[in-house]
């Protein structure tokens, strides 16, 4: 079975080297590509029902860029799994991204076995980070700076979070999928969905990698 992938990049040469790269790893399929946010979400509307896997966006783009872009679709197809693409220089957008609701993020020079690791970890389990990957999104915002930012909101935020809400959080820092922290929390499935849900809406958060920022950020989890 395929894995069917909406590429979006304004750069026609980037797009055609992404799409070879991932119709060269068996078992993809880009279904259609986009110049811009604004393309991306017309042709998604088109396909109604039949949607792409993983939609693949890029950070920066005419008419519409990345963050509204993924604002937009996480409203309307909550169960879509995006991930951003950008350049490596690029974090305090790809930070953005998160908060938006991409479910991960790829350098466009990543090797095709980082890519096909990405998107099958996405496609498998929702969402993929790692160690390096939080590390890297928090490298270019100094401790000083967070603190004078965002020390006073965080604690606001944490004040709002239920003792299961913050267990949960803690827990989604794992590799464990929903399904293990609901055995793990000794809870059912639809209530770890419903901690997600409320986590999601009292931080402002769209996104399990989002989550881990937030854990790593405040000192609830230590990487």
């Amino acid at each position: 079975m395929n894995i069917n992938i909406a590429l979006t990049d304004d750069h026609q040469l980037v797009r055609r080297g992404i799409r070879l790269l991932l119709e060269n790893i068996n078992g993809f399929k880009v279904m259609f590509e986009a110049g811009n946010g604004k393309e991306l979400i017309d042709e998604i509307e088109k396909l109604k029902e039949n949607l792409p896997d993983i939609v693949l966006v890029d950070v920066n783009m005419p008419v519409m860029e990345g963050p509204e872009a993924v604002t937009i679709l996480r409203g309307k197809y909550p169960d879509l799994r995006i991930v951003a693409l950008s350049v490596n220089t690029d974090m305090e957008n790809i930070r953005n991204m998160i908060r938006s609701g991409a479910n991960a993020y790829l350098f466009k020079d990543s090797t095709p076995e980082m890519f096909e690791k990405v998107l099958r970890e996405v496609y498998e389990n929702g969402f993929f980070y790692s160690s390096e990957v939080i590390k890297s999104l928090m490298a270019n915002t100094s401790a000083g700076e967070r603190k004078n930012n965002e020390q006073k909101r965080n604690e606001e935020l944490m004040n709002q979070l239920t003792a299961r809400e913050k267990e949960f959080i803690v827990l989604c820092c794992s590799e464990k999928t929903y399904r293990q922290i609901a055995d793990e929390m000794g809870v059912s499935q639809h209530t770890v969905n419903g901690y997600r849900e409320s986590a999601f809406q009292k931080l402002s958060i769209h996104s399990r990698t989002g989550l881990v920022i937030y854990a790593v950020n405040t000192g609830m989890f230590t990487l």
